[in-house]
C-alpha cells in the first residue's frame, strides 16, 4: 500500500530526497531480522526515522496516507511531536497530562510495555487530565497489561465500558490471550458472552465460527453465525471469500462434504488465483 500510493507522492519523494537517507530492508532476511527485533518491531511495514548515531527519533507502524506521512516527516524535520521531543519535555520535568499521554503512546508504539504502563498510570493519577485522554489511557493500560499476564484490567474495562468503540478490539485481544495460553474454557465463554453484543460485526462472527471449527465444537451454532456474517457483508468486499472459506470449513467439519465443496468453489470463483482456497477444495474432495 505504501509503495503503491504514499511513496509515489511527489512532495514525499522530494522531502525524502532532500532531507533523509532512505534505506529499504527486508525484515525477514538474515540482516533484517536482528534489526527488526532490535527496534521491537511488531508488524509490517515498519518505518524508522533515525539520527546520525542510529537513535530513534520516531516511527511509523503500518500504512499512512500521503498527507499524514508528510506531516510526520515535517514534524521530524522541525523536532516537534516526535518521540524524542516528548521524551526531552518529560526529562525537563514537564509532566503535564498532554506530555504524559503523548509519550506513553510513543512507548506503546515502540512496544516498550513497562515504560508505557508506567506513564499511563502517572496520567491516570494526574489532576488535569481530560476525559478523552483518561478513557484512552485506561484502555491502553488494560491492553498492555495483557502482555504482563494481567487480565484483570481488560475485564474491568469491558465491564465498565460496554458501549465503547474499543470493545471489539479489547475482546479480540483477550480472546487471543486466552488462545495463546490454551485457556479454551475462558476463550469459548468470552466468545459466547459477546455473540449478541457484537452481532453486527462480521469479523467477530467469522472469528467465532472459524474457532469453533478448529475446536470441532458447537458446529451448528458456528454455521448459523457464519451465515449471519455473510448477510452482513457485500459480495464485492475483499473479505467475502474468506467468510465463504470459514463456512466451507464448518460444513466440512460437520460432515457435509458436498456442501463444503460447493461453498469453497464460490470462494475460488471470486479469487481463482488463491492457492489456499484450491487446496481447501482438494482437502474436502480427498476426505
Amino acid at each position: 500500500m505504501l509503495e503503491a500510493s504514499t511513496f509515489k507522492d511527489k512532495e514525499i519523494i522530494n522531502l525524502a530526497k532532500n532531507n533523509f537517507i532512505s534505506l529499504k530492508i527486508n525484515a525477514e532476511t538474515e540482516y533484517g531480522i536482528p534489526l527488526f527485533n532490535r527496534f521491537n518491531g511488531t508488524g509490517y511495514p515498519l518505518i524508522l526515522f533515525l539520527d546520525s548515531n542510529g537513535n530513534e527519533l520516531d516511527r511509523i507502524s503500518g500504512f499512512l496516507p500521503d498527507y499524514e506521512f508528510i506531516i510526520k516527516m515535517q514534524n521530524i524535520l522541525n523536532g516537534k511531536n516526535t518521540f524524542t521531543y516528548y521524551l526531552d519535555e518529560y526529562n525537563k520535568n514537564n509532566h503535564s497530562s498532554e506530555i504524559l499521554f503523548a509519550l506513553a503512546n510513543k512507548y506503546k508504539e515502540k512496544n516498550e510495555v513497562d515504560k508505557a504502563i508506567s506513564l499511563y498510570k502517572q496520567l491516570l493519577n494526574s489532576s488535569n487530565v481530560s476525559k478523552s485522554d483518561y478513557d484512552n489511557s485506561k484502555y491502553s493500560l488494560a491492553i498492555l497489561s495483557i502482555q504482563k499476564n494481567n487480565t484483570a484490567l481488560i475485564l474491568e474495562y469491558l465491564n465498565e465500558n460496554p458501549y465503547s468503540d474499543n470493545v471489539e478490539i479489547a475482546v479480540f485481544e483477550l480472546i487471543n490471550y486466552y488462545k495463546s495460553q490454551q485457556m479454551n474454557f475462558e476463550e469459548i465463554e468470552l466468545y459466547n458472552k459477546y455473540l449478541k453484543k457484537l452481532d453486527t460485526s462480521y469479523n467477530f462472527l467469522n472469528s467465532f465460527a472459524w474457532r469453533m471449527s478448529e475446536l470441532n465444537i458447537d458446529l451448528e451454532v458456528a454455521l448459523l453465525k457464519i451465515n449471519e456474517a455473510l448477510e452482513l457483508i457485500e459480495k464485492k468486499n475483499e473479505q467475502y471469500p474468506n467468510l465463504l472459506d470459514t463456512k466451507a470449513e464448518v460444513l466440512w467439519k460437520s460432515g457435509k462434504v458436498d456442501e463444503a465443496i460447493k461453498c469453497i468453489q464460490q470462494a475460488i470463483d471470486l479469487k481463482p488465483e488463491n492457492k489456499y482456497y484450491i487446496s481447501q477444495k482438494e482437502k474436502f474432495i480427498n476426505s
